[in-house]
This record gives C-alpha cells, structure tokens and sequence, in this order.
C-alpha cells in the first residue's frame, strides 16, 4: 500500500547506497564530460569546419529547399546519434568505482540521468551550427507553410 510518509522519508535519507549512487553520478558526469569536450572539438575541427566552408559556397547559390534543409539537419542528427553511441560505449569502459568498493551496490542504475543530461543537452550546447541547423529549418517552415 502507498504510504506517502515513509516515500517522503526516503528522499531525505542518506545511507551507502544513496551515497554509492551519487559518487557514480559524479564519476560519470566527469568521464562523459571529458569524452564531449573531446568529441566537441574533434566535430568542430572536422565535421562542422567543412559544412561551414560549403554555407558560405551556397550563400553564392540559390536558397535551399525543404527536402535540402531536412537532409542537412537529418545528416547532422544521425552523425550526433553515432557519436552518442560511442560515446556511451566507451564511458562504460570505465567500471563504476562504487560498485567496485560496496559490492551490494548495483552500478550503472543512474545512467539514464547522466546521458540525458551531459550528452544531450552538453553537446547539442556545444554544437550552435546544428542548433542553427534546426532553427534555420523552423524559419523556413514557419515562413513558407504556417
């Protein structure tokens, strides 16, 4: 049966699973943070120095269609979608030290959070050229469909 003070209680307790579960919050955080700060500058130096080379070639051009601003964005989506995966991959090379030190302790439960949060929203925010990618696709389809 639900009992709504004892799940209240259990916000505010502190024991070593609580403490287990933080410390692998923050062991993963760090990894995934140097792993995005590499592959950020890798994508920039590489992936994005390119594709901005060609926007200034087609600023020459004609403007783009929607099918060429949705291949464009879909491009991009998919290339971040792979290096999310590797990006996962290779984090998980490091075993959970918690889990290493308390072995009732049961690793990776709050990785969900951590991906959510550091790859996602950490890396869309160091990429503006998709960021722009995406808004210049919302101008063209506001401007010419709505």
């Amino acid at each position: 049966m639900y009992n709504f003070y004892k799940r209240l209680q259990q916000i505010f307790t502190i024991d070593i699973i609580r403490l287990c579960k933080i410390a692998e919050m923050f062991q993963y955080s760090l990894i995934f943070l140097i792993l995005i700060i590499i592959v950020f500058y890798l994508l920039n130096k590489f992936y994005y120095h390119k594709s901005s080379e060609k926007k200034e070639e087609e600023k020459e051009t004609k403007p783009k269609t929607l099918m060429q601003h949705f291949a464009s964005l879909f491009i991009d989506t998919f290339v971040i979608i792979i290096i999310f995966f590797y990006i996962r991959k290779i984090a998980l090379i490091v075993p959970s030290i918690p889990s290493l030190l308390y072995p009732k302790f049961k690793g990776l439960t709050t990785l969900d959070y951590i991906i959510h949060i550091a790859l996602v929203v950490v890396l869309i925010e160091f990429l503006p050229q998709y960021k722009e990618k995406i808004e210049e696709l919302g101008k063209f389809i506001s401007h010419h469909y709505i």
